[in-house]
């Protein structure tokens, strides 16, 4: 019996598998313009809708850009220059309007014609004058631990700010929780950062875990912003979806498939978490829809490290090309079972799976000439030239790119944090959220944005629209040179 060692290098996963919110979500807004300060130019205040953005020219003002909002009609407004704006939907001190002048009076009642106020700040836990304290919730123990990097990589977003002067003076400091892969363990994580006082959270473990630190976090009243959960959960308003829609990743994945890799047969490999059989069932109906034939379909046990019954029922089953839908431990050992049995189909990995180099080397070539549908792309990729610069924890190609997750959730909340404005606090954080759409450029650094354009405008729940980079594996695992590398920009169909 053939049996792929289990290698230590392999212990890189940010998780399995992860599902959509029941949200709507638009699919229309890839490298979306957006105004000074990085927010949208939303309409003005018609019949009770939403209150214009206030853009005003920096230095036309004595403060710095803040959240407003009329008190009837419109709901929100912004400034996000360097002045502030003295009418709900017109400025009078050398800002112009974005949206509309004024609302239009009328039953529903009259949008942007009062005064701004600024948005109540809230609970300022976790915020000084100086800090602002930010927890990550990974799984450094357990079933798919992180990397022991994880740390001084997760704060290199924050640092390179604060070389920049920080974010209306303040730096933040990230500490990282250890969920251990459970949901025990998620809600201790949660306990624990409740007691540290921490301002904000950002999530990246196995769908179910990242299921119970929605709920944990939502309760603490502490903002969320989400890689992934289960299909069924609802997202809290304080919870922001920005990581991939897996259960429409399952239908990319099959229209690639048939697109781009033109094959005929194609298989399914899961872990039996219940949590994640939505996006399998996607992936089979599109599969079956566009006249592909799904001949193999199967999970296994997710804390297994034994596959040779898998790996030759694959090879008699035949697929051209499999979504392995697993940790990295897996796909590496699935996919090394397959190789001894003379089987190389074309895999295929969704999201924050095993779509990292440090699962490449281990598998020795068994993972070469795989693909990826991943929020961020290689290494090599001209838009991470800041990060790569700036990176000194991941001193090898072989794990560095595990920091552009981080470096990327660094972006997105440096954008909601700016828009805030200097009165932070969980509620003004959540509004700045809630309105946020981000383009191609940090408004912090001025560096590109290593995650897709995310959209939370107009009660949007899900950020990403659904787009995805796929990455493709360049080089040969067998010689130790394979590394992912970006094949197509992002996308919403394939």
């Amino acid at each position: 019996m053939r049996r792929a060692p289990l290698a230590l290098l392999c212990t890189i996963a940010l998780l399995t598998s992860g599902c959509a919110a029941r949200f709507a979500r638009s699919d229309g807004n890839d490298s979306t313009a957006v105004s000074q300060g990085g927010l949208p130019a939303a309409q003005g205040g018609g019949a009770g809708t939403t209150g214009g953005l206030v853009s005003v020219p920096p230095g036309s003002g004595s403060t710095g850009g803040q959240l407003v909002s009329g008190s009837s009609g419109g709901t929100t407004g912004f400034s996000t220059g360097g002045g502030t704006s003295s009418t709900g939907g017109s400025s009078t001190t050398g800002g112009a309007t974005s949206g509309g002048a004024t609302g239009t009076s009328g039953a529903a009642g009259t949008g942007g014609t009062t005064g701004p106020t600024a948005v109540p700040a809230g609970s300022q836990t976790g915020v000084t004058k100086t800090t602002v304290k930010i927890g990550l919730f990974v799984p450094k123990t357990g079933a798919a631990p992180v990397p022991p990097t994880i740390d001084a990589q997760a704060q290199n977003y924050w640092d390179y700010v604060k070389s920049k002067g920080g974010i209306y003076g303040r730096n933040v400091t990230v500490k990282i929780y250890d969920t251990g892969s459970t949901e025990a363990g998620a809600r201790t994580a949660v306990q624990n950062a409740v007691s540290d006082g921490i301002f904000a959270a950002v999530s990246l473990d196995r769908i179910s875990v990242e299921g119970a630190l929605v709920t944990a976090l939502h309760k603490a009243g502490i903002p969320h912003l989400i890689n992934q959960m289960p299909h069924a959960q609802a997202i809290p308003d304080d919870g922001f979806y920005v990581g991939t829609d897996q259960v429409h990743n399952g239908v990319q994945i099959a229209d690639y498939m048939k697109d781009r890799l033109h094959v005929t047969k194609v298989g399914f490999v899961g872990e039996n978490d219940p949590t994640a059989y939505p996006a399998r069932d996607a992936f089979v109906a599109e599969a079956k829809r566009i006249g592909l034939k799904v001949v193999h379909n199967e999970v296994v046990d997710g804390m297994g490290n034994q596959f040779l019954a898998e790996a030759q029922k694959l090879k008699t089953d035949g697929a051209q090309s499999v979504w392995l839908y697993v940790a990295p431990n897996n796909a590496i050992n699935i996919s090394k079972e397959s190789q001894a049995d003379g089987y190389h189909p074309t895999w295929v990995s969704s999201s924050i799976a095993w779509g990292f180099n440090l699962a490449l080397t281990p598998a020795a070539g068994a993972l070469d000439g795989a693909k990826a549908f991943s929020p961020w792309g290689g290494l090599s990729d001209p838009r991470y030239a800041t990060f790569n610069k700036i990176d000194t924890a991941g001193h090898t190609s072989q794990d560095k790119d595990i920091g552009l997750a981080a470096w990327g959730f660094g972006q997105i909340i440096s954008a909601a944090l700016h828009n805030a404005g200097p009165d932070l606090g969980r509620n003004s954080f959540r509004v700045a959220m809630q309105n946020l759409r981000t383009g191609s450029k940090d408004v912090v650094t001025g560096a590109a944005m290593c995650w897709p354009p995310l959209d939370f405008t107009t009660g949007k729940r899900y950020g990403s629209g659904d787009r995805t980079i796929v990455m493709t594996v360049k080089g040969s695992g067998a010689s130790g040179n394979s590394v992912w590398a970006t094949e197509s920009d992002y996308a919403a169909k394939y």
